[in-house]
């Protein structure tokens, strides 16, 4: 009975990952208020639950695009959006600042049109603009979850740092993902703080034993490699503690 079990168990996870190797992108676009047309890649699925990736100034690593594969194959479809490789943009931080928020405001629109249950992970620096199109007040919830988001406008490594202001953010529930292991981390409460003042509901996830960008560092220890290939599971796993 237990080798019958174990087989059963072992094919199952053959056919879970052969089911996410078979998820094919397909490229969407969306017409812009700014009269730019933004294209995106779409992983479908069924579910009603959809996951709005936005990728961080440096782009999107192909850790980082299996996730979204594996995401899908697990019922929540997910946008990836790359406003640097969209835009031909430089990969550095002003160009995500200067994002239009109507830009992104639209892309939100957009998702929820077919009523779908909307959650938004954005990456590093990509947490600016999307946060400035949340700012407002929302007439709906919108959960955010913000892998070690830069939110600085100026940064003193003896004194500290000074915080972007987004305007009223009622209404976003976000979780800051903080690598244990980042020069930022001493940082990170102070964030969520600068959040909570905006009028979020913040809450802070310490992540033990990573890095920032762990799933694609060159230089990755092996737990650092282990949970990279795990970054959907972990996704799943943040997603609920906004429920």
């Amino acid at each position: 009975m237990h080798n019958n079990s174990n087989m059963k168990f072992l094919f199952a996870c053959i056919c879970s990952l052969l089911f996410a190797l078979s998820v094919r992108a397909e490229e969407a676009s969306i017409a812009l208020p700014s009269g730019e047309s933004l294209s995106f890649s779409r992983y479908a699925a069924e579910g009603g639950d959809l996951l709005l990736w936005f990728a961080s100034e440096r782009g999107l690593a192909p850790e980082e695009i299996q996730a979204a594969r594996d995401l899908a194959a697990m019922g929540i479809e997910v946008w990836q959006i790359d406003f640097v490789s969209a835009f031909f943009l430089p990969q550095t931080n002003s160009s995500m600042d200067g994002i239009n928020a109507k830009d992104v405001r639209a892309i939100f629109d957009e998702a929820r049109k077919n009523g779908a249950r909307v959650t938004t992970y954005a990456v590093n620096r990509a947490a600016v603009p999307v946060l400035k199109a949340l700012s407002g007040g929302l007439k709906q919830r919108m959960p955010v979850l913000l892998m070690h988001p830069h939110l600085y406008s100026s940064v003193d490594t003896l004194v500290g740092a000074d915080y972007l202001s987004f305007g009223n953010l009622a209404g976003v529930d976000a979780l800051i993902l903080q690598p244990r292991r980042s020069a930022a981390t001493p940082w990170a409460s102070d964030q969520f703080d600068a959040l909570r003042k905006d009028g979020a509901k913040a809450q802070l996830l310490i992540l033990e034993g990573v890095r920032e960008r762990y799933w694609v560092r060159e230089t990755a220890t092996e737990f650092e490699i282990g949970e990279g290939k795990r970054l959907a599971e972990r996704i799943i796993e943040w997603r609920k503690k906004l429920k």
